[in-house]
């Protein structure tokens, strides 16, 4: 064992742990001993590994006084008794761990050493990175709760931020050494899941923990790994065993948690994480394992959440269909809990037929509802299914019959039956109804093969359908890199839309297991000749391809042979990606290539690309400046960006799909880039093009360095966000703020172009009124109510907007005499109640804010940059913000709304419907409005298109 010569004892230990990854453990020690800082050491632990483990780790210790390795005698089944080892073998002030598949960010020490000094920390926690990996080598990196890690945040116990509990993963974080020992707190051995009770022991006990809003762990995640890891194998049931076992224990800690209100709060904070995340991992597997695993799985869960507050941790809980798999499996409905789990397969997927009562959706009733704690757990209208449009929604189909019509060596012609949820009457019973069955390798695969079916029938609340394909002649595999090709339903219901949907089944039909049909891959039978019926791991039904004859097992094996042996899947992964770019041509490496390539040609003259919101649509100031350029009859060519539909777009405009090959050619040869946020920065301007960035809204919330994201950016992010920026020739500003903000918050190099915004020049000029009563028409709304839009800003993440006051109370206080259009941030959902319906609409769809400003009587917002922009009608404005001191904590303003707001401000709802009955009686804050309008939009005069046209395109194109 080699011996350390070193007097100093390190500031950090990491302590790696192991088992059979030779291969991989050289650069996890690597991550550590290139850190920032530099007095660490690296305790590698070895679970007894059969593999070349123990040469790697004595070499790596032999070649740095730093590293220190020490084996266990015999294999301890998990990493607990790995990690205590390495506390005790721990000679630093501070420990981390470290796992042997995983690498830590190279400031991590550093970052956790400096915060855990300054604040004379316990624990100190960063983010973790979850780097997915599939069997191609493509990488996804997704951070694990990143709300937790916005910013730097000091707190004196755990019940400073209950919400804390749900990140109980020890290996981001930073312990005090003596900590550990003073309070015992080790890694329960004989256990899975003993991070869980690592971690919240610690935070338990902690006398002040540090969060910090840096990655210090990156977390690789092999997705659909051969072998499962530990914590995946989540079919075995002693994995539930021990997680329950795992999370009593923990109850048991909680109990001495000396502060009583805290520990409610913690407690119920651990309840809403458990039924969010803990339950929700088995739920949605669980109808595809045994009946002895089913019946124990139910009974643990079940005994364990009738320990909960599940009154409190239900009312709660946003994730309304985990809520409803809690309550269905405590009342043991096992029919409606399985309509969960596929739900909660695809979370997008209806798959039950939903119930409304009293103006409330519901996930199902069966007597549920007179159960007072039922109709908590059971409402799902903020879940907002029953919002959808057929085309946005994916009604569950599923599979229910398959026989063999005939076979033979060439054919394979089977009849596929099934049923779609019409949830909530979706299609009508007198709407025509047509289908066809899909086949692909993949969601966004360019090879598909259709087939119509035979018969769509509505049935009850089912669509019924079936029909015939011959799957040995029509759906033709590569072989190799598409050995599986999904089935889907794509319905097609009149004037409603279109529907695609996967078709799905918890079991196959009575042989269907067995069933083989002929297969004719495109490379030929060497690689392929048969094709079998299964159900994949999100619950889908599937044609698999396999082998039977010699050469094709053979060829076969030696693929997978490279796939899980030592080669790391070189050949494969070499092999598929060669074939995917054969397909699709469409990673961004090769399309950055060919950018380049084609940025070498001639320049067109006159082309401009149009880009409004990333591509999502036709819309703000790219819209209007399009408009002046149509309107003077522009020559030259004008193409338009969209990444998801063409829906919305002029006839007349030549669109691209964002990130096609048409949009990389037009992009690279193009005169003029117009848009409001940022075309790919991998996309390098060449000089000769002008790129004219519109923006898209005044700046209330900080920007660009006066954040602390950007501030904690690495050196080569930062380089990538002054390159995006840098490209830009032209930026159109409203006021001498958007400099003092926005062009210096970037750091920009354009020139500021002080027009105003070309979106606002409808809010000016004499034809605003007919411009209002003509919109308002057109959206229908009636002339006696007062039209409000409520337009919040954009939320932290994607998803589901909570408004903080009732959109059923906005009904019953102002139905008869307000509208309320509600239009969401563009990343940003919201679910409006049946009971609502009417006095509250959802206008989230139409892509043109201006339009809605035109057509509304006030506006009401929160820190949205909306506010600028309205201000030019001088028409009232109302400012509601339940959640500000979180939100403004969180991000930071330029300056304090609540003392310059031109308008009623208010934080709570009361407050908030006094506001909206006051606008009838006086509008005292006019005169503050007009000065806020000359203040930010000083330069907006109704002439902005025509600015930016005189000032790059006059000369006509061509």
């Amino acid at each position: 064992m080699p011996e350390h010569n070193e007097v100093q004892a390190p500031d950090l230990s990491v302590v790696i742990i192991g088992y059979n990854d030779a291969a991989r453990l050289p650069t996890a020690v690597r991550s550590v001993l290139e850190q920032t800082l530099h007095n660490v050491e690296v305790v590698i632990v070895d679970d007894h590994s059969g593999d070349d483990t123990p040469k790697v780790a004595e070499r790596l210790a032999a070649q740095d006084p730093r590293v220190s390795y020490h084996r266990l005698p015999e294999n301890s089944g998990g990493c607990s008794k790995p990690r205590n080892t390495g506390i005790d073998h721990a000679r630093g002030r501070y420990v981390m761990f470290l796992d042997s598949d995983d690498v830590l960010d190279r400031h991590a020490c550093l970052n956790m050493l400096q915060a855990a000094e300054e604040n004379d920390a316990d624990l100190v926690s960063g983010l973790c990175i979850r780097r997915h990996v599939n069997r191609s080598g493509l990488v996804e990196d997704v951070p694990w709760w990143p709300d937790l890690y916005t910013r730097r945040q000091v707190l004196d116990s755990v019940a400073d931020m209950p919400g804390l509990l749900r990140d109980t993963l020890s290996t981001n974080k930073c312990y005090r050494r003596e900590f550990l020992n003073e309070h015992a707190i080790r890694f329960p051995e004989g256990f899975h899941w003993e991070d869980l009770l690592f971690s919240a022991t610690a935070y338990l006990n902690a006398r002040r923990i540090v969060l910090i809003p840096n990655p210090v762990y990156y977390w690789e995640v092999m997705v659909r790994a051969a072998a499962k890891s530990i914590s995946n194998q989540r079919s075995n049931i002693g994995n539930v065993r021990d997680r329950i076992g795992i999370h009593r224990r923990v109850d048991a800690v909680l109990d001495g948690f000396p502060d009583e209100a805290g520990r409610a709060e913690i407690r119920l904070a651990k309840a809403v994480k458990f039924i969010e995340h803990d339950l929700v991992l088995y739920l949605r597997e669980l109808p595809y394992q045994t009946p002895e695993y089913i019946e124990e799985c139910r009974a643990l869960f079940r005994d364990y959440l009738l320990t909960l507050p599940l009154e409190q941790a239900f009312a709660q809980c946003a994730h309304r269909v985990a809520v409803a798999g809690a309550y269905l499996l405590v009342r043991e409905d096992w029919p409606n809990l399985v309509t969960v789990s596929e739900n909660l397969l695809d979370r997008t997927r209806i798959t039950t037929d939903l119930v409304e009562r009293d103006g409330r959706v519901y996930w199902c009733d069966d007597g549920h509802l007179d159960d007072a704690l039922g109709r908590i757990a059971l409402d799902v209208t903020e879940a907002g299914y029953h919002q959808l449009s057929l085309a946005e929604s994916n009604l569950a189909s599923r599979l229910t019959g398959l026989e063999v019509v005939a076979s033979g060596r060439r054919t394979g012609r089977i009849r596929l039956t099934g049923e779609t949820v019409n949830s909530l009457g979706r299609v009508p019973a007198d709407v025509p109804l047509s289908a066809h069955f899909e086949f692909g390798p993949g969601q966004r695969a360019v090879r598909k093969y259709r087939v119509k079916l035979t018969e769509v029938r509505q049935e009850g609340s089912r669509i019924r359908w079936s029909g015939e394909v011959d799957v040995s002649r029509t759906v033709r595999p590569l072989g190799v890199v598409d050995p599986m090709f999904e089935l889907r339903l794509r319905l097609k219901a009149g004037d409603l839309g279109t529907m695609a949907t996967r078709i799905t089944a918890i079991d196959l039909p009575p042989g269907a297991a067995q069933l083989e049909l002929p297969a004719r891959p495109l490379l030929t039978r060497l690689v392929g000749d048969r094709w079998t019926v299964r159900i994949n791991h999100r619950g889908v039904v599937t044609l698999q391809l396999s082998a039977r004859n010699f050469v094709a097992r053979r060829v076969n094996a030696s693929f997978e042979t490279n796939a899980t042996g030592t080669g790391g899947g070189r050949l494969l992964r070499l092999v598929r990606r060669g074939m995917r770019l054969a397909q699709k041509a469409n990673q961004t490496r090769v399309k950055r290539r060919a950018f380049q390539l084609f940025a070498r040609l001639p320049v067109k003259r006159g082309s401009v690309v149009f880009e409004s919101h990333l591509g999502l649509s036709y819309s703000d100031s790219p819209k209007y400046l399009y408009q002046a350029l149509r309107r003077h009859e522009y020559t030259g060519k004008m193409y338009w960006s969209y990444a998801e539909n063409g829906n919305g777009f002029p006839k007349e405009a030549a669109l691209l799909r964002r990130m096609s090959w048409g949009y990389v050619w037009a992009l690279a040869r193009a005169e003029f880039w117009v848009d409001n946020q940022g075309f790919p920065q991998w996309m390098g301007k060449r000089k000769q093009t002008t790129y004219i960035q519109t923006w898209h809204g005044t700046a209330l919330k900080t920007m660009g360095v006066n954040t602390p994201q950007v501030r904690a950016m690495l050196t080569e992010q930062r380089e990538a966000l002054v390159h995006g920026v840098g490209r830009f020739d032209a930026f159109l500003v409203r006021s001498e703020y958007d400099i003092r903000t926005l062009v210096d918050a970037f750091e920009m190099r354009a020139e500021p172009l002080r027009t105003g915004y070309p979106r606002n020049d409808v809010l000016l000029g004499p034809e605003v009124a007919e411009r209002s009563a003509a919109l308002r028409a057109r959206f229908n709304l009636p002339a006696d109510r007062t039209v409000l839009l409520y337009a919040p800003t954009f939320r932290q993440r994607s998803g589901r907007f909570e408004p903080g006051f009732s959109f059923e109370d906005f009904a019953r206080e102002f139905g008869r005499t307000h509208v309320l259009l509600v239009r969401a941030h563009y990343l940003n959902t919201v679910a409006v109640p049946p009971a609502a319906r009417g006095a509250v609409q959802d206008v989230s769809h139409h892509p043109d804010v201006s339009e809605l400003f035109l057509a509304s009587d006030a506006l009401v917002t929160d820190f949205s940059s909306v506010m600028f922009d309205y201000a030019l009608l001088d028409r009232p404005m109302l400012f509601f913000a339940a959640d500000k001191a979180d939100y403004t904590r969180d991000r930071g303003t330029y300056f304090d709304l609540a003392a310059e707001a031109p308008g009623p401000y208010s934080t709570d709802p009361e407050a908030f419907f006094k506001s909206i009955k006051a606008l009838t009686v006086e509008d005292s804050h006019a005169e503050t409005r007009r000065a806020f309008a000359r203040r930010y939009g000083e330069y907006d005069q109704g002439d902005a298109a025509e600015q930016v046209y005189r000032r790059f395109f006059a000369k006509g194109g061509k």
